[in-house]
């Protein structure tokens, strides 16, 4: 094993996390959080320490730890946190470092750093040769004086012996440099007036903050008259206070500027007794008030041994790329680093000969002329493309050759046919069982369908957006800018944008407009790469999902928009980033939900389900779709537009998760710590009994007002109620209770189906199919045969029922009281949806049936035995087309792949 790999196994990474990012102009988030090449500040250098073989961190957070947590959490596992509280600078969170790895009873290396830095990769490896080389207690890396850093780090004193001695920062370099100074004045002058002394100290110490901390009593004798005493002045230009010392030695500014040639990072590496010793030394014996990590050097240096030697090799580790570390504190400097990372992208391109041009494979890349030819032609890389995508299915084959040709077609009359393009198709999807569970970590279980968005799209050479459809009647053109559309809203947070009246009055002026999603995908591209400037598209669209009807038509828009953006820009993205970005996108209209269609689109696979979670997002396993049914999906007409309406009734929903998991961790603390999303509301997680889950919910009350929750809640969830509250008018009552019953047992069988499905227990999945569908049900039919309005059961009562029933030693009881076999109330469907899924179940080859999508409308799925597909047709068109004056609308499913670029 290589001393670099042994050292990295033996090290715990401290990252000092709790900035706040106040001087970035964001005062809602922490300043680790801001994106590096769209990937957060802290997640980027974690990721870096693992590339080098570092497997341990300790994140130090503070007052934005819920941020934190959750910005670290969606990437990276195995992360330990420690709350700094208060925070008194970066001495005292590696105080609270220390304390939680001495008390593991950890004796290996500690490398600290701070979080909002970008570290290159070499910069780590010579901080560990030096290290070990030089055979240091601590290590520090060190940099050349720019101008970058001559102004805002640390310099470093380093003894003829190689000892690094102490760490001077620029506030005492400008207060030696003002002493020096007023020492040659008073000794020239007879006298100083008061106005030379306050030009002196604005000169080296501009802030008038820093002057009050580091200066005060030359500001009280320059502001006692006109004149100052030169005397006093000269006796206080000679106190220790005012003068630098260095291992009790005095020197000039002009010394330090010589003997101090580079300049502290940030980047240190201890062995655990060093770092315990101390930091355990620092102290906040300052005007501030504050403990300093970098005293740590000047301490350490000064410790000596019975024998009166040093007791701690504390040593350089002189590198000469200062772009090795570079850390931020204002925008300017954080786009100094975008510049930098985007530099550095550019000249690897060009050392492979891309230049600025998609990085695309010719059959891949094309113009409209060659693409079509390529269709007519019917060679056998288009034949083999088609049979990967949709199977072995000559029909369908013909069928999607004639969209292509036609959305081809329809790009080349608006843009032109001898300009490259790229074609991007995107499926419908349908949720198999997870319906409304993705946003609380629970699960999803997606099948790609063979209806899609088919777009075509070139790149422009401005910031321009113009789209066409090939249904330009229904579908108007759209044109926007980006950097207009985003504004003045670039370094806001992205949910504060799309709260924002600027997009709230864009969406709100045409709710249903389809530009509306390829706003949201191209300006979530460009909020998150702020250091890039995106280039504009020109884009052709035509589609056949069914708008409105649960199935993901506007999410096809969206995954297809953002996939053409990000191969034309040559983007390079996780999936995990891919669907994060489509899912936050949709936020731009309205929709704060979670991104598991979009995950969906993307990633599926033909004739296979999609088991996903989420918080983090991950695909767990994919699954082989039942061969001996089909999945029929029947439009209710009913449709669930992107109306206020509908948005206020899902927004409502969301409101009341939310509200109702704060409400119940605050009312059970035993569990408060345990239960982050309401999947951690599970018996096996939480090591309880499914009774213990009744219990705690009875606590939650089945209804409540605003003003209830505004009553009830504590403060620290105020601000999060109140954003809530904004986005829905006021529904008079939210149901908590009902709605949490829902969350929890829907997750549960978002998780469990896919063992009924993996077994062939195609029955026991229909069952929790039923059950599922309860939970949206908002009407059941009366004796008259019409539905009447009706929601599930959440009482005192019942819940204490299910207590008893899971006593008894009765099996069907102690059955039906199962967490997965309860329906809560979510009540998103319509009367009409509730009867076409009771028509379906009935049957007798259906296996089960429930409501496809977010509800409100749109249509029902239904699984069935391939020979009760046309009677499912004939009860369906008998009992609730035909008498409601409808068309029939009922589909077989073809189980297509995932989103991706045409190639061929």
């Amino acid at each position: 094993m290589s001393e670099r790999k042994r050292v990295a196994d033996e090290t715990v990474v401290v990252i000092l996390a709790a900035g706040k990012g106040t001087r970035m102009g964001s005062g809602d988030q922490g300043k680790v959080r801001f994106p590096i090449d769209a990937v957060p500040a802290v997640n980027r250098q974690i990721r870096v320490f693992k590339r080098r073989g570092f497997n341990g961190f300790v994140l130090v957070v503070g007052k934005r730890a819920e941020q934190i947590l959750d910005t670290v959490g969606k990437e990276h596992s195995g992360i330990a946190y420690v709350y700094q509280e208060p925070q008194l600078g970066t001495g005292h969170a590696a105080k609270m470092a220390a304390e939680a790895l001495e008390n593991m009873g950890f004796a290996g290396h500690v490398l600290v750093t701070m979080g909002d830095k970008l570290i290159e990769p070499p910069a780590i490896d010579a901080l560990v040769s030096g290290y070990v080389k030089q055979r240091a207690d601590m290590a520090l890396l060190t940099i050349p004086k720019t101008k970058a850093t001559e102004g805002s780090v640390g310099r470093v004193f380093v003894d003829s012996d190689g000892q690094v001695l102490d760490i001077i920062e620029r506030v005492d370099r400008a207060r030696q440099a003002m002493v020096d100074d007023l020492k040659k004045r008073a000794a020239r002058a007879a006298n100083l007036s008061a106005a030379s002394v306050l030009r002196v100290v604005d000169r080296h110490l501009p802030n008038p903050e820093k002057q009050a901390v580091a200066v005060p009593e030359l500001l009280a004798l320059a502001k006692a008259g006109p004149t100052v005493d030169k005397a006093e002045l000269q006796t206080l230009l000679e106190s220790d206070a005012y003068n630098l010392q260095v291992d009790g030695k005095r020197y000039s500014a002009k010394q330090i500027e010589r003997i101090c040639r580079r300049v502290n990072p940030s980047l240190y590496l201890f062995r655990s007794e060093a770092f315990y010793e101390g930091v355990r030394m620092i102290d906040n014996d300052n005007a501030q008030g504050e403990y300093y990590l970098t005293d740590v050097v000047r301490l350490l240096a000064a410790v000596r041994n019975a024998e009166g030697q040093g007791k701690y090799r504390v040593r350089a580790v002189p590198v000469d790329n200062p772009d090795w570390v570079q850390g931020f504190n204002t925008p300017d400097e954080l786009l100094t680093i975008q510049d930098y990372v985007r530099r550095k992208k550019a000249l690897r391109e060009q050392e492979l000969g891309l230049g600025g041009r998609p990085r695309l494979k010719p059959s891949q890349y094309a113009t409209p002329r060659e693409w079509i030819h390529k269709i007519e032609e019917q060679k056998p890389a288009l034949r083999r493309w088609l049979r990967k995508i949709y199977g072995r299915n000559p029909e369908l084959h013909g069928q999607k050759c004639a969209d292509l040709v036609r959305v081809l077609e329809c790009y080349g009359r608006r843009f032109g046919f001898d300009g490259k393009v790229c074609i991007v198709r995107a499926p419908g999807q349908i949720n198999l069982m997870g319906r409304h569970v993705d946003h609380r970590g629970g699960w999803t279980n997606f099948l790609p369908i063979d209806r899609e968005t088919i777009a075509v799209v070139g790149v422009r050479d401005d910031n321009d957006v113009v789209a066409v459809n090939t249904e330009p009647k229904r579908f108007k053109p759209v044109r926007f800018n980006v950097s207009e559309t985003i504004g003045g809203f670039a370094w806001s947070e992205w949910l504060n944008f799309v709260n924002s009246d600027w997009v709230r009055n864009m969406v709100y002026r045409a709710p249903d407009d389809w530009g509306n999603y390829v706003k949201a995908a191209i300006v979530r591209l460009q909020h998150g790469y702020q250091d890039v400037k995106i280039r504009g598209v020109n884009l052709a669209l035509s589609g056949n999902v069914p708008v409105a009807a649960g199935l993901g038509s506007s999410s096809t828009i969206v995954v297809a928009t953002l996939q053409a953006a990000i191969a034309l820009n040559n983007f390079d993205l996780t999936s995990r980033q891919f669907v994060d970005l489509c899912g936050e996108g949709e936020w731009f209209v309205g929709r704060q939900g979670g991104p598991g269609g979009h995950a969906a689109i993307y990633l599926g696979q033909r004739g296979r389900i999609a088991h996903v979670g989420y918080l983090p997002f991950r695909v767990e396993k994919t699954i082989e779709a039942p061969r001996d049914h089909r999945l029929l999906i029947a439009d209710s007409h009913v449709k669930a537009t992107g109306n206020h309406s509908a948005k206020d009734v899902r927004n409502a929903r969301l409101a009341t998760y939310d509200l109702g998991l704060a409400l119940l961790r605050q009312r059970c603390p035993e569990i408060a710590h345990s239960v982050e999303h309401l999947r951690d509301l599970d018996p096996a997680s939480l090591r309880c009994s499914t009774s213990d889950v009744y219990r705690w919910l009875l606590k939650v009350p089945p209804s409540m007002t605003r003003r209830d929750f505004r009553s009830t809640l504590s403060r620290e969830h105020h601000e999060m109620m109140e954003a809530h509250f904004a986005t829905h008018p006021d529904p008079n009552r939210y149901h908590p209770r009902a709605v949490l019953l829902y969350g929890a047992s829907e997750i549960m069988r978002s998780r469990m189906c896919v063992e009924y499905l993996e077994a062939g227990r195609v029955g026991e999945f229909g069952t929790l199919m039923k059950v599922s569908h309860d939970g949206d049900r908002v009407s059941r039919p009366g004796p008259d045969g019409a539905y009447h309005p009706a929601s599930d059961d959440v009482s005192d009562e019942y819940l204490g029922r299910l207590v008893r029933d899971l006593a008894s030693e009765d099996p069907d009881r102690v059955l039906r009281a199962q967490l997965y076999m309860q329906s809560g109330s979510y009540g998103c469907s319509t009367p009409e949806i509730d009867q076409m899924v009771d028509v379906a179940a009935a049957l007798p080859h259906v296996a089960g049936a429930q409501i496809a999508g977010a509800g409100l409308g749109g249509c029902i799925m239904i699984l069935t035995e391939k020979e009760g597909v046309e009677a499912a047709r004939r009860a369906l068109a008998k009992h609730y087309y035909r008498p409601a004056g409808l068309k029939p609308a009922v589909i077989p499913c073809t189980a297509v792949e995932g989103a991706g670029l045409a190639e061929f």
